[in-house]
């Protein structure tokens, strides 16, 4: 599913190592268990707050909003997935492009004018090759693998987009820098949960970027060291004690403005 030069790179980064040492694994318990009863969620993590008050807003208030950024960021996913779906399975171009057309103009009824028929069109396109790819070259794939996160004090059952091998993968349309350092600690967070499970070292993690303005794809390989994995629980923690304790975050001197709850918040106002 992912080109050559990506798998060339990532056993360059290896240098013929397997499993590099690192003082944070998943199966470290003492390290990385849960330290407070709530156990957040990858989203949770992700979430694009300063100081998480979406996750309070959603986790505590139950607001749940649906447009802007979020309904455009899960269109993109289904349209990438319903493309790949097709690939994987081996389907000719041809008999795949009347099952696109009618899924497309279905998705185009649901999405209120955010997407236009062509950017979802090159969106499944990318899905279908990267399906395609894996179909040809028999590379096993996991789509939306369910492994366990409560062992690393997440919650019960975590998801990434794709796993293949023990390196998951997740999609992003963003091309914002720090929500993309945020995407990375959520890699980080499905490779401990990995770790716990399977007990093998997992190192590096991919994110394969959608940029919505052109449509083309970049693939950033993550390197999963012990930087990321002390981010993680940190935020893990913060969050989970935030929930936990009852403690109100304030709200962030500036919000970035793709935030989902920027309206509703009234920081950003």
């Amino acid at each position: 599913m992912l080109p050559r030069w990506v798998w060339d790179y990532i056993r360059t980064m290896n240098n013929g190592v397997h499993g590099h040492y690192y003082e944070i694994r998943g199966w470290i318990t003492d390290v990385i268990s849960q330290r407070y009863p709530f156990k957040p969620s990858i989203s949770d993590i992700v979430s694009p707050c300063p100081t998480k008050r979406d996750v309070w807003l959603r986790r505590v208030h139950g607001t749940r909003i649906d447009h802007g950024t979020l309904a455009i960021g899960r269109i993109i996913h289904r349209v990438f997935m319903e493309g790949f779906k097709h690939g994987y399975r081996g389907l000719d171009i041809e008999r795949v492009y009347g099952l696109k057309n009618r899924f497309l103009r279905n998705e185009l009824r649901s999405c209120n004018g955010l997407l236009n028929y062509k950017t979802l069109s090159k969106v499944f396109d990318h899905g279908y090759m990267h399906g395609y790819i894996a179909y040809i070259e028999s590379i096993p794939i996991s789509v939306e693998p369910s492994i366990p996160g409560s062992l690393i004090g997440l919650s019960d059952i975590i998801k990434p987009d794709f796993m293949t091998g023990f390196i998951p993968i997740e999609l992003t349309t963003s091309t914002d820098r720090v929500y993309l350092d945020l995407k990375t600690i959520g890699l980080t967070g499905y490779a401990l949960a990995i770790e716990a499970w399977t007990g093998n070292p997992v190192d590096y993690g991919v994110l394969i970027q959608i940029r919505l303005r052109n449509c083309d794809v970049n693939y950033r390989v993550i390197r999963i060291g012990d930087s990321l994995r002390k981010k993680f629980i940190e935020l893990r923690d913060n969050i989970a004690r935030m929930i936990s304790l009852g403690e109100e975050p304030e709200k962030p001197s500036k919000c970035p403005e793709y935030c989902p709850y920027y309206e509703v918040c009234g920081a950003g106002l």
